[in-house]
This record gives structure tokens, C-alpha cells and sequence, in this order.
């Protein structure tokens, strides 16, 4: 029994024997053969950031506005006589639209002309018996007062009578008519609407980022899904200099030819500002990673080794990033291969192309976000941020 119990232990420390020099065989070639894998350079590929020309270009969605725009209505109160426009049509400053029933204010007029008549013997008779110091001149001065009283009541009403004339304050074009001959008008009525339109302001939102890039006399051009085939030049005429703090957005105004009338308020366009070239350190996309919401590159440097910066981004055109912040011109960035590479790592470069193997010179930059190409829409109240 007791030799029994001595085999069993025997082969209970052969078996653990052969247990425990598995286990360490096993780990000891996961630990080197990582070790191994550690210390592996990658094979990357880098190239120097470079400084180039970039002809920038945004879009986005507009409404068109009267450059000059008021409804016509009247002052007073009174009966409509005659209409002397027809709905729709152009007019010139000073055109005769609407004249109201001025009668009575004709008739109050020739009583004041007569009392101003009669104001002005009687100022002359007292003035020679001021002469002759018959009377004082206390009562040539009243007598005065009363001819000058006179002639501003004149006045008074010939300005009612011109107010029953209704004109065009500017040229352009009128609305549909509103009223007809023989209604009562009264102040606040609208007769008709009156737009000048020959050029048509544009105003549209842009995001805050573009604040910099944006400003007055930048070449617009503006195009209607209405008129099919037709683009519509002009200048940025006003940048607000308020930011919106809910749409992060701000106005722009710009002003464009309608030389043949074709555009109408309340259009919607689609506007593209040309803005002037600027220089810009552009990258391949492929060398941009993100880590939440930043933006990062691999620097190259001690020759072998990568550093993580931190850069900020801003347009994107075809294969190529805008860095506005974080990167200098002529370093050495990773440009493919970043997302095998951890903050430290060497590497082992496959090229060092100097210009990235990517033609950086001037290029038509589309309207983009920081991560996705987006067009901006001004149409809506939130913009885009």
C-alpha cells in the first residue's frame, strides 16, 4: 500500500515537471517574439511640408434681395381719382403712380392766397404810417406776423396738394396694384410694391471659420435653377462684424449685375466668392489622423524616430490638407503608414520625397468642413458651423 502511494507521487512530479517546462517554453517565446516585434521598425513613407499657392473657392446658398424696396402708400387720407400705372411695369423717379381727389385743399388754398393778399396791403399801408410815426411799431410788427403766418399756411396746403400726387421715389419696378378708382385711402395702405432691381443684393451666412478669408470686394458669381445656363457676376459689398453665438455664423452681403431683369427678390441662388490666392501648407490627407475631435501628424525627427503634434486644420482640396497651425514648412512629416506608428516609435523610411509625391501648387479649393466637404447653407437660420 505504501509502495502504491510512493508511485502515484512519483508520477504526480513528472507530470508537473513536464507541465511547468511547457509553461515556460510557451512564455518565453511569446515574450521574445513580442520583444522582437517591438523593436521591428516600420517601413513608412515621409516628405517635407511645403509652402504653395492656393486659390480658394467657397459656395453657398443665397436669397435675393431688392437693392431698393418700399411699398407706396399715402400720407392722407382721402379718395382715389385716378391710377396712372399698370401692374408690374418699370417706372422712372418721379412717374406719377396714384392722384387722390385734392379739390377741397385747391379751394382752401386760393382763400389763403387772398388772405395773403390782404395780410400784405395792410402790412403796406401800417408800414407808412410807421414812417410818419402815426402808429407804433408794435402794431407794424403784429401786422408782420400775421402776413408771415399767411404765407407758411400757403405753403401748408400746397404741400397737402402734392401729397395727393403719389410718385415713384425711385426707379425700378412695381408690384400688383392693390387698390382701384374711388377707394378711400388712408395712410398705411399699400398701393403697390416698388423694387429696384437692376442689381440684386445677395445675402447668405458663412461659418465663423471663413471670417479671415472673406471681405469686401471679393469676386461673387451667382447662379438660379430659375434661368438654366446663366451665371450672374458681382463684388462682396458688406461682412457683418457680428458672429452669431447660436449659428456660429455671420452675414455677408454681396451686390451683382441684373442688367436684364432676370433675377427677382427671393430667389434662391447659389453664390461662389473667389477669394484672392494665399500661400498655404498643404499635406496628403493620408498624413492627417484623428484623435477625438483634434487633428495630429508624425513628426520625423532624430532621423528614425516619430513625434506626435498636434496640428489644426483648415480647407481640403483633392488629396490635400490645409495646416493652418502646429506644422512649419520643410519639416518632415510621415505621410503614409501613420496608423501602425505610436508617439516614439522609429521608423524605417521607404522615401523622402520632397514634395510629398503630390503636385501642392494652386488649386480651386472646394467649400469643406474639418472633416467632410459640406457646402454651406445660408438658407436656414442655424448655418453651419
Amino acid at each position: 500500500m505504501i509502495k502504491k502511494t510512493n508511485n502515484n507521487y512519483l508520477w504526480l512530479a513528472i507530470i508537473s515537471i513536464f507541465i511547468a517546462f511547457f509553461a515556460y517554453r510557451i512564455c518565453k517565446n511569446s515574450f521574445f517574439g513580442s520583444s522582437t516585434r517591438y523593436h521591428k521598425q516600420s517601413v513608412v513613407s515621409a516628405g517635407k511640408a511645403k509652402v504653395s499657392k492656393m486659390h480658394t473657392i467657397l459656395e453657398f446658398i443665397g436669397t435675393a434681395v431688392s437693392n431698393e424696396s418700399v411699398d407706396i402708400t399715402s400720407s392722407i387720407t382721402q379718395k382715389i381719382t385716378k391710377i396712372s400705372f399698370s401692374d408690374c411695369t418699370l417706372v422712372k423717379q418721379g412717374d406719377v403712380l396714384v392722384q387722390l381727389n385734392v379739390d377741397k385743399q385747391k379751394a382752401i388754398l386760393k382763400q389763403a392766397e387772398i388772405n395773403l393778399q390782404e395780410q400784405q396791403r395792410e402790412l403796406n399801408r401800417l408800414s407808412g404810417l410807421k414812417d410818419k410815426k402815426i402808429i407804433a411799431a408794435k402794431e407794424y410788427d403784429i401786422q408782420n406776423t400775421k402776413l408771415l403766418d399767411a404765407q407758411a399756411r400757403i405753403e401748408e396746403i400746397k404741400e397737402e396738394i402734392n401729397e395727393g400726387t403719389i410718385v415713384a421715389p425711385f426707379d425700378g419696378m412695381l408690384g400688383i396694384r392693390r387698390i382701384s378708382v374711388g377707394s378711400l385711402l388712408t395712410p398705411g395702405t399699400v398701393i403697390t410694391t416698388l423694387d429696384s432691381i437692376k442689381k440684386i443684393k445677395v445675402d447668405f451666412s458663412v461659418p465663423e471659420k471663413y471670417f479671415s478669408l472673406i471681405n469686401k470686394h471679393c469676386k461673387i458669381t451667382a447662379t438660379s435653377i430659375a434661368i438654366s445656363g446663366r451665371k450672374f457676376c458681382g463684388t462682396v459689398d458688406a461682412v457683418s462684424p457680428r458672429i452669431s453665438p447660436v449659428s456660429r455664423s455671420f452675414s455677408v452681403r454681396g451686390i451683382i449685375n441684373n442688367d436684364e431683369y432676370l433675377l427677382r427678390p427671393g430667389m434662391m441662388l447659389n453664390v461662389t466668392i473667389e477669394m484672392q490666392d494665399r500661400d498655404a501648407i498643404l499635406v496628403p490627407e493620408s498624413a492627417v489622423f484623428s484623435i477625438g475631435e483634434k487633428h495630429h501628424v508624425f513628426l520625423l525627427v532624430e532621423g528614425d524616430k516619430v513625434k506626435q503634434t498636434s496640428v489644426e486644420i483648415g480647407l481640403r482640396q483633392n488629396g490635400c490638407v490645409e495646416i493652418t497651425n502646429g506644422l512649419k514648412a520643410n519639416e518632415t512629416i510621415i505621410t503614409e503608414g501613420v496608423v501602425k506608428l505610436s508617439d516614439g516609435d522609429k521608423v524605417s523610411i521607404s522615401n523622402t520625397a520632397s514634395n510629398m509625391n503630390t503636385n501642392l501648387d494652386a488649386h480651386s479649393i472646394p467649400n469643406s468642413d474639418t472633416d467632410t466637404n459640406l457646402r454651406a447653407n445660408s438658407d436656414t437660420k442655424s448655418g453651419d458651423t
